[in-house]
């Protein structure tokens, strides 16, 4: 059914105030407090002076590095609201630590007010999507006055607005205009566009807003260059592979003990091997040995390699907890310190498997550009396969994470694991 809702000549306010000058704002107000607090706490004038003079710096340089780094996302045009604290929290601290002359006190005041302008930040990106969404006009051959499409996804940050080249309507009542492909448009319809490239609304192509929404790329419209690994660069790659590290080695304290405890309840219950050893496929299609914690019965691939079912009965009862909170997967935190694998990425296909979909499935052997992980979007927002039209969609989330390969998505797939984790969310 067709949706209904009024024309942009229904919606006259104009646009709000941006969120880069709150937040602007919101940097000044904390600089003053900052250097109120200062004050407080007994800095000479003086101090306290070149303490803040610092801090503003500090200000300016994160600014700088977040306009230096614009975001591809459609939906990130608020990215200022998180990134610029952050970006400037870690330089404040670099300032005071090379620079600064009045001991730890100013770096220390320097954090919470940091955290405090990134959660007002954030706390301000929700009320905005909430109460006043970005209003998106939708252009196209068969778009009425009162009508939209039926193939648009929703959103709770976005307002679609159907718009009619043939009434008038002003560029401060829309934030963008949604180009959707295949649509023959008008002499009217061109000029229109024409008009809001003019006076600065942004174009929204519809297959990418889709994929940002969804979080799955569409695999019949990736572009010609993902054929070629050459023209996949990633500067995060190798800052990854440090973090992937420095993480493993700072969890050992706490994988060490529960990874001994899961052991003895593995043997305990199912007897030996405790560990199951299987081949993978690894990043650049490179073959590796995976290690997991067992969870089926020990001639559970007598008759070749299977996909783990729904209620499989080779599970053991022990192994179907392990699985569902993720526990088996603890050991291969081992293949992470080895280079095998990261935290983060696809998860590693059998080389039965993936011989038979790369074979079956366009540019499935794309995903191997990176190192599979432990965890991945595919599983925090699908979760297991067992066949191929569940691969087909996971390969769709995994072309998203390696187009989008970040710090940002990375944090985001933790929170979700984490989530998912405690629920049992697609476990087998």
């Amino acid at each position: 059914m067709r949706r209904a809702v009024p024309s942009p000549a229904a919606h006259p306010e104009g646009r709000p105030v941006p969120l880069a000058l709150i937040q602007g704002a919101l940097f000044l107000g904390l600089s003053t407090a900052f250097w109120l607090a200062l004050r407080g706490l007994g800095e000479a004038p003086s101090q306290a002076a070149e303490s803040l003079k610092l801090w503003l710096l500090a200000g300016l340089l994160g600014l700088g590095l977040d306009a230096g780094r614009p975001g591809r996302r459609l939906l990130a045009q608020d990215r200022t609201l998180w990134r610029w604290p952050l970006a400037s929290g870690v330089v404040a601290l670099l300032l005071f630590a090379v620079i600064g002359s009045q001991g730890a006190r100013p770096a220390l005041l320097a954090l919470p007010l940091c955290a405090v302008w990134w959660g007002t930040g954030l706390a301000i990106r929700r009320w905005h999507r909430r109460w006043r969404p970005w209003r998106v006009g939708v252009l196209g051959a068969g778009t009425g006055p009162a009508r939209l499409p039926d193939d648009l996804l929703a959103f709770g940050g976005l307002r679609y607005v159907p718009v009619d080249p043939q009434e008038e309507w002003s560029p401060a009542q829309l934030d963008a205009l949604l180009l959707r492909p295949g649509d023959r448009l008008a002499e009217d319809r061109q000029r229109l566009i024409a008009h809001a490239q003019v006076t600065a609304v942004p174009l929204w192509p519809k297959t990418q807003l889709d994929e940002e929404i969804s979080g799955k790329v569409a695999v019949h419209l990736i572009q010609s260059e993902w054929l070629d690994r050459t023209h996949f660069r990633s500067p995060y790659s190798g800052i990854k592979r440090v973090f992937d590290v420095a993480a493993t080695l700072l969890a050992l304290p706490v994988l060490l003990p529960l990874a001994a405890g899961v052991a003895v309840t593995v043997l305990l219950n199912s007897g030996r091997p405790v560990l199951f050893w299987q081949e993978r496929v690894g990043q650049g299609g490179r073959p590796f040995r995976i290690v997991k914690f067992r969870t089926m019965s020990r001639d559970s691939e007598r008759s070749g390699p299977a996909f783990a079912q729904r209620a499989d009965l080779r599970v053991t009862p022990t192994g179907a907890f392990l699985r569902k909170f993720r526990l088996d997967e603890l050991p291969q935190f081992w293949n992470v310190l080895r280079g095998e694998m990261s935290i983060i990425g696809p998860r590693p296909e059998q080389s039965a498997f993936a011989a038979d979909f790369e074979e079956s499935i366009p540019l499935y052997a794309s995903r191997h550009w990176v190192r599979p992980g432990i965890t991945g979007w595919a599983q925090v927002n699908q979760g297991y396969t067992d066949n191929l039209g569940q691969t087909m969609e996971k390969l769709r989330y995994d072309f998203y994470y390696i187009k989008h390969l970040s710090l940002r998505l990375d944090l985001l797939i933790v929170w979700k694991t984490l989530q998912t984790i405690l629920g049992g969310f697609g476990a087998r």
